[in-house]
């Protein structure tokens, strides 16, 4: 008995000192990165048929890297790392039809290469692919359509930054 009660007060004790793990991206940042604070994001290439795909993704680089605490974006000239990168392909597939056979939904896809080095010595930090896909409606009215496919590219731009952002922090 006098046992059994010591094993519950030692695992009582030990969960006490072993806490959950939880700490912020902010803290891995800064053990992660030392004291390189800033990062240069140029525009990314865009290797695909569909135009103005890297200034969505830049915007919304720009963007997650302002809302999140840890490295500040800046310009080349005063940055600490760069993330540099292109968008490697852009799909857009029908995935459903009506019972005429007439399109209903496509999926858009969209892959990015990015790659973070620290500018005093050009080492790769982080080098990695990702991919993000969105459903949209089709419509018979082409406006229509093509504002649906902006909404989905936007979404897509928004989840590989924030992606991107992610991995970037993240232990690997």
């Amino acid at each position: 008995m006098r046992t059994a009660l010591l094993i519950v007060y030692l695992l009582v004790i030990s969960s006490l000192f072993s806490g959950c793990g939880y700490h912020s991206i902010a803290q891995d940042s800064k053990m992660r990165f030392g004291e390189g604070t800033t990062v240069s994001i140029p525009i990314f290439s865009n290797k695909t048929y569909k135009p103005n795909l890297e200034n969505i993704l830049l915007n919304d680089l720009i963007g997650e890297f302002a809302k999140r605490n840890g490295l500040r974006v800046v310009e080349r000239e005063a940055a600490d790392y760069t993330l540099s990168g292109e968008v490697l392909t852009y799909s857009k597939v029908a995935i459903s039809y009506t019972g005429y056979d007439i399109v209903k939904e496509y999926k858009a896809t969209m892959n990015v290469l990015a790659t973070l080095r620290k500018n005093s010595n050009q080492k790769v930090i982080w080098r990695g692919e990702l991919s993000w896909s969105q459903d949209f409606p089709a419509s018979s009215d082409i406006a229509i359509q093509q504002n649906s496919e902006d909404a989905a590219i936007q979404m897509i731009c928004e989840r590989l930054a924030q992606q991107l952002y992610l991995k970037i922090n993240e232990d690997f």
